[in-house]
């Protein structure tokens, strides 16, 4: 079957214990009808119960329980699955064996892109120029360009127009100080969200920035120079986000409309920029007020994998794009 994949996919390769956002925290881990059908006939007593006993009926479905700081009961201490250890990957269930990998099917293609909640895609994003391949009905793969995706290639190059414009353009005081506000109402609301979330936690210093009152000549200093570090080091980031993001949301929701589609994708994309102030302005060590892989992969865990904050975002974003126009969203 024809399709278009995102060039990490063949390439990637899971960094294990060394992950510094493991995929085994953070949500439930949902146990289909197969993976616990093998789990019931393990040969291995004592691992059988081990897993078996951490399984519970929760919303109607079988799911493995979490421990009190939110990472799953298989979960070791040297950050390495039970499971895949003693018994192997093709016994794990289907939500561990194919995570980070997103598949769908749609419009007669094969879409396969990699979820930004794994360290390694958001790396990816970060240190990376995107790579995109036809995949042929032989399963043969060649390297197309991304105005070669269809359905989404118009959307895609209209946005990023628009993104290329606000990089290249110079932002007034008013317009600093109306993206100060617009940061403040961003980060009270998500804070309320994130404060709800029993799936993500508070990400140093993500939000502290906007916690203190400050002069308009301090908001427009602050904004206007970190508005040109973004420019000089960062700007070919949020246009492969943008890019990146486009057609992973495409691939999960192939029939939302344009306009929930572009305020969520531009919605965390302003979110990715004022986490990144904050931390740049708040923390101290310069690792870690440049470090954007780790922002992505914690903007992306909570508007898209966790479920009710991701609706409760959407809402958001979503009432910030119909008061707003594009230019103003990011300016």
């Amino acid at each position: 079957m024809k399709g278009i994949m995102l060039g990490l996919y063949n390439d990637f390769q899971c960094i294990a214990e060394k992950c510094t956002s493991t995929c085994c925290t953070g949500w439930k881990i949902v146990v289909d009808n197969e993976a616990f059908s093998h789990f019931e006939n393990i040969k291995d007593a004592a691992l059988k119960n081990d897993i078996l006993s951490n399984i519970r009926e929760i919303d109607g479905g079988k799911k493995f329980v979490n421990k009190s700081d939110g990472k799953c009961s298989m979960l070791d201490s040297d950050g390495l699955c039970r499971i895949q250890k003693n018994a192997g990957e093709e016994m794990l269930c289907n939500t561990c064996r194919k995570f980070p990998r997103l598949i769908s099917k749609h419009n007669g293609l094969l879409w396969v892109s990699m979820a930004a909640s794994c360290p390694v895609v958001a790396d990816y994003i970060v240190n990376s120029r995107l790579k995109w391949y036809m995949i042929g009905n032989t399963g043969n793969i060649s390297p197309i360009d991304v105005r070669d995706i269809p359905f989404i290639t118009d959307e895609i190059k209209e946005y990023k127009g628009l993104l290329k414009k606000y990089i290249s353009s110079s932002s007034t005081e008013r317009d600093y100080i109306n993206t100060y506000k617009l940061s403040v109402n961003l980060a009270d609301s998500v804070l309320d969200i994130v404060v709800e979330s029993k799936e993500v936690r508070y990400l140093e210093g993500s939000f502290d920035y906007f916690e203190t009152e400050k002069s308009a000549l301090q908001i427009i200093a602050q904004f206007s120079c970190f508005d040109n570090i973004v420019k000089e080091k960062y700007s070919s980031v949020l246009v492969t986000y943008l890019e990146y993001r486009i057609f992973t949301r495409y691939i999960t929701m192939p029939q939302e409309d344009k306009l929930c589609r572009t305020s969520q994708v531009f919605g965390e994309m302003a979110l990715i920029y004022f986490i990144a102030l904050s931390r740049y302005y708040t923390l101290e060590t310069e690792h870690k007020k440049t470090d954007w892989e780790i922002i992505i992969n914690w903007v992306y865990r909570l508007c898209v994998h966790s479920l009710k904050p991701s609706g409760n975002l959407h809402k958001l974003f979503l009432d910030i794009f119909n008061q707003t126009n594009l230019q103003t969203l990011h300016k």
